[in-house]
């Protein structure tokens, strides 16, 4: 009597290897598509929670697939282990979100000077209902954030205020800031720019106030995300390095660094 050897094969393998594909497709698209400036940042978050939503049915598709290749022998293990590498390539960065949710206190603005901050001028006006309002900072921030950034502070440069100007706009450009406008006062100024995440683009404004005391500058810097209820501690990093880099900047110009030919 001749054996049958029909083998079945998992239904959910193929379809979890597709729905993890097109969610790392479509990850990949909307974020060159934000980085770039094609897609506003709201739709952006929207496109995000569609993609986790895939990742996520296709790992559970996967594993539903795995089990009946472990517990009934069928076939489809080629295409089910697929999905889940997909998928966890994809839910990669909602995991790296999560931990910045966990490392970092619940900010979204972010200031050297957390009695008397840097003030948008400019940027308030641009702000729509979509976005975080600006306004002062709160006493609980401003603990929150003398614990957690204690090396966020003022800084105080030998150099008078139109040479540390021209330091901060060569950073700024260099970080690929966007400029958005200049507010003087009796003591000095303050420039306002766009910074971006690294890698998906995410906005934040930033006020960088210059003051004139004697011989020496004082500037304090204020970060704050347009979007969003929690920055991840993405505007303390921002400010730490760019303020690092002018600290070199500074150092260059003052002979205390030569750089090389």
């Amino acid at each position: 009597m001749a054996r049958d050897d029909y083998r079945q094969y998992a239904p959910q393998a193929r379809p979890a290897r597709g729905i993890a594909f097109f969610a790392l497709v479509l990850l990949l698209v909307a974020g060159l598509g934000h980085r770039f400036g094609s897609i506003p940042t709201p739709e952006f978050l929207g496109v995000l929670g569609i993609v986790a939503g895939l990742g996520l049915l296709a790992l559970v598709l996967a594993g539903f697939a795995l089990r009946r290749v472990w517990v009934e022998d069928d076939g489809g293990t080629g295409p089910a282990v697929v999905a889940v590498l997909l998928a966890l390539i994809v839910l990669a960065p909602f995991a790296m979100a999560a931990r910045g949710f966990l490392m970092h206190p619940r900010l979204v603005d972010v200031t050297t000077d957390r009695t008397a901050p840097p003030q948008f001028v400019v940027a308030a006006e641009n702000r729509d209902a979509r976005m975080n309002a600006i306004g002062a900072i709160a006493p609980d921030d401003a603990d929150a954030m003398a614990r957690e950034y204690p090396d966020l502070v003022t800084r105080s440069y030998a150099l008078p205020l139109p040479d540390v100007t021209q330091a901060i706009l060569r950073v700024a450009s260099a970080r690929g800031f966007t400029p958005l406008g200049r507010t003087t006062a009796p003591d000095g100024e303050t420039l306002e720019f766009v910074g971006y995440s690294y890698i998906l683009g995410f906005p934040s404004d930033v006020a960088i106030r210059l003051r004139a005391e004697g011989e020496t500058t004082r500037v304090d810097m204020r970060s704050a995300s347009r979007y969003g209820g929690h920055d991840q501690g993405e505007n303390a990093k921002r400010i730490d390095n760019f303020l690092d880099a002018l600290d070199y900047e500074v150092d260059v110009m003052t002979g205390v660094i030569v750089e090389e030919e």
